[in-house]
């Protein structure tokens, strides 16, 4: 079976006249053959079998879509799909119905705006999703250059508010029942004033792998608080910035037993996923 849709009235007007009155035809070869406007592929490693573009519809800002399409899906990936997501679609429409579901929940993420499936049974044969640009950049890219230049945000209590409201907003995501598997800070966009007189916005991106646990959710969660806290350390945050993050995070005293246990936990898990990046990377 073979279906699309497009949530946005505006933007559906917009599409049909690029040339994309019905999202399915993404799945049918490279979509700058069949749409107008100016395609960027984005690529980098990992990617799989995975496809992504840039899409500048006109000449306006706000006409710039992001096209990801998923394409030789592996078995193991089908299992996982079948097994922490959906049965009946695809992984386009997960992402596309999860970022529907948390703005309902009033959790910033990237605005799906449309998917396209095509599946056979229960089997994934290929899908494509579209998402508006969120705002702002990778937090571990916009960090280093406020820490660097030494600005307002980098340090006292507007970095300390700064670190706060990250743990408030990731603490949010998970009060959905949701985790993410790959909750690392490229994941996650941060809109930041340098002068620290603006309180930050978060965006979280890349919602492929997010699920709903029904059984072992704190070890779930353990894992996006330890991949959050390693790429935390990558990009220079202290021991006291990452107390500070999850205090916030569980809502608790820094002397709570609760904190203690939970950071026992982070710390195992973090140091394992830095010595596997270290093993990677031949130990540099």
């Amino acid at each position: 079976m073979t279906r699309g849709e497009i949530s946005d009235a505006e933007w559906r007007a917009r599409l049909e006249s690029a040339g994309l009155g019905d999202p399915v035809v993404l799945l049918q070869g490279p979509p700058g053959g069949h749409c107008a406007g100016r395609w960027e592929i984005l690529s980098k490693p990992g990617l799989g079998g995975r496809e992504r573009w840039r899409w500048q519809l006109d000449g306006t800002g706000d006409g710039v879509l992001y096209v990801k399409r998923y394409l030789h899906t592996t078995l193991a990936q089908q299992v996982d799909r079948v097994r922490r997501q959906t049965v009946r679609h695809s992984r386009a429409w997960w992402e596309y119905r999860l970022s529907q579901e948390l703005a309902r929940r009033c959790i910033p993420a990237v605005r799906a705006i449309g998917f396209a499936e095509r599946m056979r049974g229960a089997y994934e044969v290929c899908s494509a999703v579209l998402f508006e640009r969120a705002s702002g950049d990778a937090f571990d890219r916009v960090w280093p250059g406020i820490r660097d230049g030494r600005a307002p945000l980098a340090c006292g209590r507007p970095r300390h508010k700064l670190t706060r409201a990250l743990g408030g907003f990731v603490s949010a995501f998970h009060q959905t029942g949701l985790c993410h598997r790959d909750l690392y800070l490229c994941h996650i966009f941060a809109d930041l004033d340098p002068a620290g007189q603006r309180p930050p916005r978060f965006t979280l991106i890349d919602l492929a792998r997010l699920h709903r646990p029904r059984w072992r959710r704190l070890r779930w969660i353990i894992k996006d608080l330890s991949q959050l806290d390693c790429s935390a350390q990558q990009i220079g945050a202290t021991r006291t910035d990452r107390l500070r993050f999850l205090t916030a995070y569980l809502g608790l005293e820094l002397n709570s037993p609760r904190v203690r246990y939970y950071a026992r936990r982070i710390v195992h898990k973090s140091r394992q996923i830095l010595d596997r990046i270290a093993r990677r990377s031949g130990g540099s």
